[in-house]
């Protein structure tokens, strides 16, 4: 063990705690009848419902080419089995003229969609972005797997296929850092909530996160970044993508670690504040303490320059709300970058019922994601969402994200509305003026990887028009990926995530070698 791997241990013992540092909450229980029932007919009834969408959505090509052959090849020419074959061939293929996402597969993105830009890295031309750009433009010309069709396959198979990590066991130690409680509006001083204590309220109550840290083999290494990795809403450690982007950080001797967000991954909570995806204090507070742990320096305010190199790293909600967290806290964000993969960084455009790849997405994909929130953040903290005036028949009732969002988060967290709760979700704000200069602050490289065909956060949450107007935010857009996706080749099992991991390492080694370079 080298002495500087001995006094980060010995600093994360001071800083931090390997026991949860408030008395564990007692569970409370809920009375029968208003317990959240999720296998009842009202919670599974829109799980089905998309199901079988994605099922018709995803085998219509299948469908349309058997239909074609049995009626060429089995049926008599001129014969009324033959004729009703390719009646069925041709209503499955309007099927998929008239799917916005498999259309766009199948014209190679050059119809479907609603987006109408080209696959590149959008940015300022300014001489550190040329750099990023310059080493990640390989990726922009992302070739899918073959017979993953459309958007929907591409975020789908990998989660089906890619099961826990290949290669050895990750072995994490869990740490456990004090958080400011942070009542929502999280507002544009919520990074700085974390770690300033003249940015809290009066009398602010504590929570506690965990962190996961990975050492590498041979232990910390000074000269080397650390990454802090942001997962998924349903997630935590052990996601697959999460499990393979620590492995390839320690096999490059970095240190990983991952910040549970608050409440999830079955840990405890001892207050009220559930989480909510604009919260970024906890953030704050964990790039604060990961300065101390590892580079024994305290931050300061409006310093970017520090011993320790964080590059951020987030998937899905994760890449939101790193996101968010660069553009609020600009010159006090203590990283050296930020790498968004299927993020948000304006969250308006999930307001837009005109856009098709909203519709398709409401109800492709949003009962399944909102049934898994109802079991992650709703369930095992139902007690608090009762107490606050809000029904289990209303919890049931929910059957999208953007109802659960409206019904559930705006009304636990006093949004008054989506509209509000988008806003201090979003690093761009409303997309408007205030929403760019808020954008605009990102004092670091913000690189947001996001698909054209993502099912899930439609690529017009990228808002690339306004990331061109701004020094440090970039977007690399791709055709084809899906969400979270992007599999690779023929054998994709053979690859799993290698393209968000391979983006992943050349980022932090691009922004840590052009650091402070204008």
């Amino acid at each position: 063990m080298s002495d500087h791997h001995a006094q980060v241990l010995k600093r994360l013992l001071t800083t931090a705690s390997k026991e949860y540092p408030f008395p564990i909450p007692p569970r409370v229980e809920v009375p029968r009848a208003d317990r959240l029932k999720l296998t009842n007919w009202a919670n599974m009834l829109p799980v089905y419902r998309s199901m079988l969408r994605f099922l018709w959505n995803g085998m219509r090509p299948f469908f349309t080419a058997v239909y074609a052959l049995l009626g060429y090849f089995v049926c008599e020419s001129g014969s009324r089995t033959q004729y009703s074959l390719y009646t069925l061939g041709a209503i499955s293929f309007i099927g998929i003229i008239y799917d916005p996402f498999m259309l766009h597969f199948l014209s190679d993105g050059r119809f479907g969609l609603a987006c109408s830009v080209e696959p590149k890295i959008y940015g300022a031309s300014n001489s550190r972005n040329k750099v990023i750009m310059t080493k990640l433009q390989k990726f922009v010309g992302y070739v899918p797997t073959p017979y993953a069709f459309s958007g929907d396959w591409l975020t789908l198979l990998p989660f089906l296929w890619f099961k826990g990590s290949k290669g050895a066991r990750v072995n994490y130690e869990r740490y456990w850092i004090k958080v400011p409680e942070a009542i929502a509006p999280d507002g544009n001083d919520g990074p700085l909530r974390g770690w300033s204590k003249p940015h809290r309220t009066k009398d602010e109550k504590e929570e506690a996160v965990a962190l996961d840290i990975a050492f590498p083999p041979s232990g910390t290494d000074p000269t080397k970044p650390l990454l802090l990795i942001l997962h998924g809403l349903n997630g935590g450690s052990t996601e697959p993508y999460v499990l393979d982007l620590v492995r390839r950080a320690n096999a490059a001797n970095m240190t990983a670690v991952v910040l549970i967000a608050r409440g999830l991954s079955k840990t405890p909570l001892q207050g009220e504040e559930l989480f909510t995806g604009a919260r970024t204090s906890d953030v704050g507070a964990a790039v604060c303490a990961l300065h101390t742990i590892f580079g024994d320096e305290a931050m300061v305010l409006n310093k970017l320059d520090y011993t320790t190199k964080i590059v951020l790293v987030g998937f899905s909600m994760g890449a939101i709300i790193g996101a968010n967290y660069t553009a609020k806290a600009r010159e006090s964000c203590g990283i050296v970058g930020n790498l968004s993969f299927s993020g948000t960084l304006c969250g308006q455009a999930m307001l837009d019922s005109t856009l098709p790849s909203n519709v398709h997405s409401h109800r492709v994909w949003q009962p399944a994601l909102a049934w898994g929130l109802k079991a992650t953040v709703i369930k095992p903290f139902l007690h608090l969402v009762l107490k606050r005036g809000i029904t289990t028949k209303g919890v049931e009732a929910i059957g999208s994200v953007n109802e659960l969002d409206s019904k559930l988060v705006c009304a636990y967290h006093k949004y008054p509305n989506c509209g509000a709760y988008y806003e201090d979700i979003s690093a761009a704000g409303r997309g408007d003026a205030k929403g760019l200069a808020r954008l605009q602050g990102a004092a670091v490289p913000l690189l947001e990887v996001h698909a054209m065909d993502d099912p899930i956060a439609v690529f017009e949450l990228a808002v690339v028009e306004l990331v061109e107007q701004t020094e440090n935010v970039m977007v690399l857009a791709t055709k084809h990926g899906g969400h979270i996706g992007w599999p690779l080749g023929w054998r994709p099992t053979k690859n799993r995530w290698g393209y968000m991991m391979d983006i992943s390492m050349e980022f932090t080694e691009a922004v840590c070698g052009v650091e402070g370079a204008k």
